[in-house]
């Protein structure tokens, strides 16, 4: 005589693996809603959309403009989908946001203090099916640049104008430090040149 199996268990089982399987998979895990920015953000925005087009740019500036890592490039390209630029600055950001995430995350687990601490000892990204999988970064740059509004408000005004043209990993880096910081307040001699603390 076989023996008999509980098919109900065994059913129950592939049910919830399934439903796991399903709901790890699913684009809308670790969902994430675009950075919702303030007046001030919106016309900073407006404010370096005018600057980029400007006619009277330098030669260094309309270099600036055509590097994935400035400022200016997100600006122009992150409401662009569908255009190389917009893949190339979708890429980029994808990199950037997986390469600091591994970086603290190892930092942690091998005992070397990192630069910056997020809750858990890891960064949580969204899951790489999501609508928006760089909504993590993204939103990061608009946090730091509204925080950078609230603390520094005539950044952009000084060296005429030259913030507009700044490096996003260097607005990355200070975002990621303010917003999980290992020690408060931030010691003088782990703050980046240039930020206000």
């Amino acid at each position: 005589m076989a023996p008999m199996h509980d098919t109900g268990a065994f059913t129950m089982k592939n049910f919830m693996i399934l439903g796991l399987f399903g709901l790890l998979s699913s684009p809308s895990w670790g969902h994430t809603a675009p950075w919702d920015p303030s007046p001030q953000l919106k016309a900073l925005i407006i404010g370096l959309k005018l600057t980029y087009a400007s006619p009277a740019l330098s030669n260094n500036q309309r270099n600036h403009m055509t590097r994935v890592d400035n400022l200016s490039f997100f600006i122009s390209h992150i409401d662009q989908p569908g255009t190389p630029e917009h893949a190339q600055l979708k890429a980029f950001l994808w990199g950037m946001q997986k390469a600091h995430a591994g970086s603290v995350y190892q930092q942690i687990r091998t005992n070397v203090v990192p630069w910056f601490c997020p809750k858990g000892g890891q960064l949580r990204l969204p899951s790489p099916n999501s609508p928006n999988p760089t909504v993590f970064i993204e939103n990061l740059i608009y946090e730091t640049l509204e925080r950078d509004l609230q603390r520094d408000p005539k950044r952009f005004e000084r060296y005429n104008g030259s913030a507009a043209f700044m490096s996003v990993p260097k607005i990355v880096t200070y975002g990621l430090q303010i917003k999980y910081p290992c020690y408060r307040p931030i010691p003088e001699a782990h703050r980046f040149p240039g930020w206000q603390y």
